[in-house]
């Protein structure tokens, strides 16, 4: 079976080292030349999401389609919901929702879920008073990423100054937020297998620096009522989807009330960590969810730490992490990016163990 993917970056390569131990042929397209997909093997096709010949020759080659990556324009997923000679997983609707900051928030509370207040901002809403108590987040509706494309609004002043130009760039619409002031934030990584049944190892805890995540820990620090509450909640999100493959689902927990904040429709950063919690990984999963296997019956992940490696000071974060390899339960994941870069994800480290059996220097990454 060829698996294709739309996107080529570490989640593709991670997908493909997976994929290609157990016979399957994969193939990833995206506008990125020597991508970390195409070099662990992946067959690589070069062009633009925009380019819908490009796009259908693509999907002629392959058996199933994922993403690794879910900002796909519209007018392209909108071709993939009606392609026959292909299997879509997960549907193509998925991401339209996701992409959406207000169409994803809007589902939320249609599932009777609850969130952040939120109030949709458009040049007709521009006029009307906003009833919800500041502070704010502003976002872009679409396309936005660790903090990017956010803003947070204190006053009526700072709003009034943000409105004096916020139609002048191409971003035409936001949405404003309110900001809820989070104990803990947490995360479900499911799978969602074809025949409707769902593998999910339980809720992570996350931890950011600069609005990028910094250090992932599992299993969460929450109690087992909020840890199935979390659960259940992703569950009926990606029924809700008809969702087939690994997807990300994240909360903020506060006074052991949960909110649902947003879900990618992919594997997801938070859930790397299941590379080496001696148990199938989110990647594994996702890959024979989407080409029609069972899913596993014997899952039992044990207590592991993901930290993020970023290009901030990338030399030094490597000579650190090979001095923590001489101990046989870190594990070390590089993505092989071409250039590192201020904020940008160029590999994570897991540790096999608990919190406070971790070396202090895992924390210097």
């Amino acid at each position: 079976m060829k698996i294709g993917v739309l996107g080529s970056g570490q989640l593709g390569q991670m997908m493909c080292l997976e994929a290609v131990p157990l016979g399957y042929g994969f193939y990833c397209y995206s506008p990125e030349k020597n991508s970390p997909a195409e070099k662990v093997g992946a067959k690589a096709t070069t062009s633009s999401y925009e380019s819908l010949d490009q796009i259908e020759k693509f999907i002629n080659e392959v058996d199933v389609l994922s993403f690794e990556f879910e900002n796909i324009p519209k007018q392209t997923l909108d071709f993939l919901s009606n392609q026959k000679n292909v299997s879509v997983f997960p549907p193509p609707k998925a991401l339209i929702i996701a992409q959406d900051r207000f169409l994803e928030k809007s589902h939320f509370r249609k599932l009777g879920f609850r969130t952040a207040n939120f109030f949709h901002l458009t040049r007709d809403t521009a006029n009307i008073a906003v009833a919800i108590p500041f502070p704010w987040i502003i976002k872009t509706l679409r396309f936005g990423y660790d903090g990017k494309g956010q803003v947070k609004i204190r006053t009526e002043e700072e709003y009034k100054e943000f409105l004096n130009t916020a139609f002048l760039s191409d971003a035409s619409e936001y949405l404003i937020e309110e900001v809820i002031p989070f104990q803990k934030e947490i995360s479900i990584i499911l799978t969602r297998f074809q025949n409707g049944d769902i593998v999910c190892y339980g809720a992570v805890e996350n931890e950011h620096k600069d609005h990028i995540l910094d250090l992932s820990i599992f299993p969460a620090r929450i109690p087992v009522a909020l840890n199935l509450e979390a659960i259940e909640m992703a569950s009926k999100l990606a029924e809700s989807l008809h969702y087939v493959g690994t997807l990300g689902v994240e909360f903020f927990l506060l006074d052991n009330h949960l909110y649902l904040n947003e879900f990618a429709p992919r594997p997801h950063n938070t859930g790397h960590y299941t590379q080496d919690c001696q148990s199938f990984s989110q990647f594994y999963l996702h890959v024979q969810a989407i080409v029609g296997k069972l899913p596993p019956t014997d899952v039992r992940p044990k207590p592991t730490l993901m930290k993020n490696i970023l290009g901030n000071s990338y030399e030094e974060s490597l000579t650190i992490a090979n001095e923590l390899l001489k101990d046989d339960r870190y594990h070390l994941h590089l993505y092989a990016k071409e250039e590192a870069k201020q904020g940008r994800k160029m590999g994570h480290m897991n540790f096999k163990g608990n919190l406070e059996e971790v070396n202090p220097l895992f924390h210097e990454l």
